[in-house]
């Protein structure tokens, strides 16, 4: 293995002095992914959050500063926890909105009548079921 300019030679085989945990494991209360450390939230955060995100869906930064002293997290976990609770959001009412658009389209039998510029007597009727999930 040849040392790149600028980089020490590292040999195949070779530990580290200070042994990482392995990807994917637990460390206090923390999940280890590649180079960061992604929280992992109780159960309680998680419910106190979400239901702060049903009375608004925009903190303020004195709830924020509120929210974060009370769960043990900090004000910028808080911040980016409810930014990725509102992409959810989006991406939910994305996929509600093309689901009903897909199931909606239906064959015309063949000898019924269809919708063209001469014909202004024939009208197609559709039964559309709507559920909506809170």
């Amino acid at each position: 293995m040849h040392p790149l300019p600028g980089k020490p030679a590292v040999w195949e085989g070779a530990l580290p002095s200070t042994a990482s945990p392995p990807i994917g494991s637990l460390v206090d209360g923390k999940t280890r992914t590649k180079d960061k450390y992604r929280v992992v939230y109780t159960d309680h955060q998680r419910l106190e959050l979400e239901k702060e995100f049903h009375y608004s869906k925009y903190i303020t930064i004195r709830r924020k500063a509120e929210l974060a002293s009370a769960l043990s997290l900090s004000e910028r976990q808080v911040k980016i926890w409810f930014q990725n609770r509102r992409a959810k959001e989006r991406k939910i009412n994305k996929k509600k909105q093309q689901q009903p658009a897909s199931s909606t389209t239906t064959a015309t039998p063949p000898g019924n009548a269809s919708l063209t510029p001469g014909n202004s007597s024939a009208m197609v009727t559709s039964s559309i079921s709507i559920k909506e999930e809170f």
